[in-house]
């Protein structure tokens, strides 16, 4: 099975913008005038643009109409923006990666604020990437993990030094844990020791109540 972070490096491949030889070429013109603007002002802007051109694809293929594809793909541009404007506060001088805006623009939409991103970030090495574990970090909040405990446990896992391609199995096994009726917190106490991945230290957080 692709790690999550495969997944995400899937749209995530640098391509030229709508219109010159892009995967958008064969999108019709009403929403092309509808999404050019805005694959422009991201490109600008240093955005994931092909994250964007895959929403603008999505909705074509489910036939949307181009007045609501464009204003989709302008919603997911604001959240992107945000995003890489909280990873360039957080982390001054370090260079930001597509994988990233996407991965914190995620986790944002799953309610994680700024200052519960920031213990994870404070717990990454210099210049370690931070797309799986903020991907991993928003997965957990969407299955009912509280962001602080989640944050904690990610945070952990990161100061721990283990292996991405562990850590993005957390989620998965975190739902087989849960198929028996065990509540969040107690599923991805379960999917740790499952992993052997160290929790947070005893008293921080609530991940294995």
């Amino acid at each position: 099975m692709k790690t999550l972070g495969l997944l995400l490096a899937a749209i995530l491949f640098a391509q030229p913008l709508a219109g010159q030889g892009t995967s958008l070429a064969r999108v019709d013109a009403a929403t092309l005038r509808e999404v050019q603007p805005v694959l422009e002002a991201a490109a600008r802007d240093s955005l994931p643009v092909v994250a964007i051109e895959s929403k603008v694809l999505e909705g074509v293929a489910k036939r949307v109409q181009p007045a609501q594809i464009g204003e989709v793909v302008r919603q997911l541009a604001e959240e992107l923006r945000a995003a890489r404007g909280t990873l360039r506060e957080e982390l001054p001088g370090r260079p930001i990666v597509d994988g990233e805006v996407v991965a914190a623009a995620m986790a944002a939409r799953q309610g994680v604020g700024r200052d519960v991103l920031r213990v994870l970030l404070e717990s990454s090495p210099a210049g370690g990437s931070l797309e799986i574990p903020m991907t991993v970090l928003g997965e957990l909040v969407r299955r009912g993990v509280p962001a602080e405990d989640a944050s904690l446990a990610i945070a952990e896992v990161v100061r721990s030094g283990v292996p991405m391609h562990i850590a993005a199995q957390i989620p998965g096994r975190m739902d087989g844990a849960m198929r028996p009726g065990s509540p969040p917190g107690q599923a991805l106490a379960a999917a740790l020791r499952e992993l052997d991945i160290p929790g947070p230290p005893s008293g921080r957080g609530r991940g294995r109540r």
